[in-house]
């Protein structure tokens, strides 16, 4: 049995020019129907006992107050135990009564969609808020009762520069937030920003950020944890940390995942098939290999890396016996250490991992 949920609302106001996530404009009659299935696909999975739900997007604050409301009432069986309880926000889509609406319905914390504070650099983005938003929204969500508020923000936008981040870590330190994700703008296939042929920064540069921006939060008691995300102490994500540390969780919703015990689960990303009940696209029975690889993958994305410990009680195995001379590669290119009882990687190799990884797999 799991202990996580993951629920996806794939309906967003406008499609932002970076996202490569399952998503569709809103509708509302679609939001409607998808409702129906969502608690239909809710009630085949049986869950009864859930430390973390998460309710990520698309936007789940494009729904309305009514709409949202149902899915509050839909979860809130689920939830009476709950030790932490996100919804993804964004700014222009929020107001008081859909706080309020959260807020009754258990959320503990939720996850502003900022980006960047810098006005000027939202338009190519197709993102349509203003910082005036997302400073109401906080002050509104602290003055209800949330405590716990994170931020996504991002660096090697179009036409950003040094002073433009620079800038957004100054506006960051005068805000009363407990945790941030920053990552690096990543050129999907098919999104608006790939189709202009819109160029990302070189490794050069995203590394000399990648470190300003860690030296600038850490000055602010930001902890990094993982590869791109920060919190004040006791503020980790506890969702996220079951996907990094590979335990079990279950998806429902458009192109969500699971996976529960050896195998894994996609739903399918048709609107028109999930709408029919047809949820399931592909359940895969996992081999011992492709969890030791996922197990390593997930875990060396956290700052504390991989327990030795648990890699040897989970596979009856030791790491080094699976995998001795690619660690031992990285270890003398200072890109992995043990340390702790666990293998991390370095501050440099979490700025490499995905060429860490391919050596791995």
């Amino acid at each position: 049995m799991t202990h996580s949920l993951y629920v996806h609302i794939p309906f967003c106001n406008e499609i932002c020019s970076y996202c490569d996530f399952c998503k569709v404009l809103y509708q509302s009659q679609w939001v409607d129907d998808y409702l129906d299935k969502l608690d239909e696909e809710l009630y085949q999975k049986e869950e009864n006992l859930l430390y973390t739900i998460y309710i990520g997007g698309g936007t789940p604050s494009s729904l309305s107050c009514m709409q949202l409301k149902r899915l509050m009432n839909m979860l809130k069986y689920y939830s009476y135990r709950v030790k932490e309880y996100t919804v993804e926000v964004n700014p222009e889509s929020m107001n008081e009564e859909k706080l309020k609406i959260l807020y009754d319905g258990g959320v503990t914390r939720l996850s502003i969609g900022v980006q960047t504070f810098q006005e000027e650099l939202l338009e190519p983005l197709h993102r349509r808020h203003h910082n005036k938003d997302v400073f109401d929204l906080m002050t509104k969500a602290k003055e209800i009762g949330f405590q716990n508020i994170s931020i996504d923000m991002m660096y090697g936008l179009p036409y950003q520069t040094q002073k433009h981040i620079q800038n957004d870590l100054q506006i960051i330190k005068s805000l009363d937030i407990q945790h941030i994700s920053y990552y690096s703008l990543i050129l999907e296939e098919h999104t608006l920003l790939d189709i202009q042929h819109y160029q990302p920064i070189d490794e050069e540069k995203e590394y000399y950020y990648s470190q300003m921006i860690k030296k600038a939060l850490y000055d602010m008691d930001f902890i990094q944890y993982e590869v791109s995300n920060y919190a004040k102490n006791g503020y980790e994500s506890l969702h996220n940390l079951v996907y990094w540390h590979y335990e079990d969780y279950d998806g429902i919703g458009l192109g969500a995942h699971g996976k529960v015990q050896n195998r894994h689960y996609e739903n399918t990303q048709s609107l028109t098939q999930y709408l029919k009940g047809n949820f399931l696209k592909k359940d895969i029975e996992l081999t011992k290999e492709d969890q030791m690889f996922e197990t390593v993958m997930m875990g060396l994305r956290l700052v504390q890396g991989i327990s030795l410990n648990y890699f040897f009680e989970k596979f009856n195995q030791s790491i080094e016996d699976v995998y001795g001379n690619v660690i031992q590669k990285h270890i003398e290119n200072k890109l992995l250490k043990y340390e702790n009882e666990s293998l991390i990687a370095t501050s440099k190799g979490l700025d490499l991992l995905h060429e860490i990884l391919i050596d791995f797999l």
